[in-house]
């Protein structure tokens, strides 16, 4: 009996540890955010360190442009998914469109002297779960300074929403780099996604690449000032259609909801984002190579749904990246 009771165990165990967690937790350890050469990760978002292993992405999304069905266990539900985003989202923390109100949220740890400042567009609030999170386990207060539709570009640019040039976004960096001169944190991560370039009065998208080759260095090397270090986080994908109005179609083959990664990986704009970056020094975090192939950007990574519309991560996949951000970021 005994011995059937640990054939048991085997097979049990067998058949779960594909399911195992890719945070999974090894032995204890005592500096957070410190990593070694196992691909781990000091890590315990309740206080309790341990060594967690990292996801290994080529393996995941590998898997993921094989999936033909919403798996099972799905996080969030698909019924949530357009509401899966945290409150840093709402219009008390990120700036609405019309709007050059400069709101000021923190998260982190609220007693800690050292600063980090979350700076950008609504990619930054995504990512602000995130940094709450890390500010927490490894000792910062940290800022969100967030705008729709904003990027850090300290020139013109076109907005959809208002269907106009975007001046309301001059207005409000002004602000936000003024507060972050008056602050000087020791660590200003930037993030945005690129917008259409202006011609007088109107849209000029194939004026688009020029201005982000002229103006984003400029932008980037205006920061250098204003904190000990800068941090560059890259334009996550941009998927070409909706993912959850594909994903819900019923008996739906969750291959066709992905996008060939050519048409969004946001290439040419995150190449000249990423130079400027290796130009000035500054640390750059590529987001695209967490979520896609070289020739697919799934929907469904890991049991998660990724996006909750085309253009941002849902929050429990920010949740899942945390550990790996923190690597990225090596505060």
């Amino acid at each position: 009996m005994f011995k059937k009771l640990i054939g048991l165990s085997l097979s049990i165990t067998l058949v779960l540890s594909p399911l195992v967690s890719a945070h999974a937790t090894t032995t204890s350890c005592t500096q957070p955010g410190k990593s070694n050469n196992k691909n781990q990760i000091c890590w315990g978002a309740t206080g309790k360190l341990s060594w967690q292993t990292l996801p290994d992405f080529n393996k995941l999304i590998d898997q993921a442009t094989k999936l033909t069905k919403l798996p099972k266990t799905l996080n969030p539900p698909l019924l949530k998914v357009s509401s899966s985003r945290k409150s840093w989202f709402d219009q008390t923390c990120t700036t609405d469109f019309p709007s050059t109100e400069l709101f000021q949220c923190w998260g982190g740890d609220s007693n800690s002297k050292r600063t980090i400042i979350l700076y950008g567009d609504s990619h930054a609030s995504m990512w602000m779960t995130a940094l709450d999170e890390i500010g927490k386990v490894q000792g910062f207060k940290v800022l969100l300074l967030a705008k729709l539709a904003c990027p850090i570009l300290q020139k013109t640019i076109w907005s959809y929403q208002l269907n106009k040039p975007f001046t309301e976004c001059d207005e409000w960096n002004q602000k936000a780099l003024n507060l972050i001169k008056s602050i000087h944190p020791d660590y200003l991560i930037a993030t945005n996604q690129w917008k259409p370039a202006v011609d007088g009065s109107n849209k000029d998208d194939f004026g688009t690449s020029s201005l982000w080759t002229s103006e984003f260095p400029k932008a980037l090397a205006s920061l250098k000032s204003l904190a000990n270090k800068v941090i560059l986080i890259g334009n996550n994908p941009s998927m070409t259609t909706d993912p959850l109005r594909c994903a819900g179609k019923p008996n739906q083959n969750l291959a066709l909801c992905a996008s060939f990664t050519p048409n969004a990986d946001n290439h040419e704009i995150n190449l000249i984002e990423s130079n400027a970056a290796k130009s000035l020094g500054i640390p750059y975090i590529n987001t695209v190579a967490i979520a896609c192939s070289p020739v697919l950007c799934p929907v469904v990574l890991s049991g998660f749904f990724i996006y909750f519309d085309q253009w941002h991560f849902t929050d429990p996949f920010v949740q899942f990246l945390t550990p790996w951000l923190a690597k990225q970021l090596n505060l």
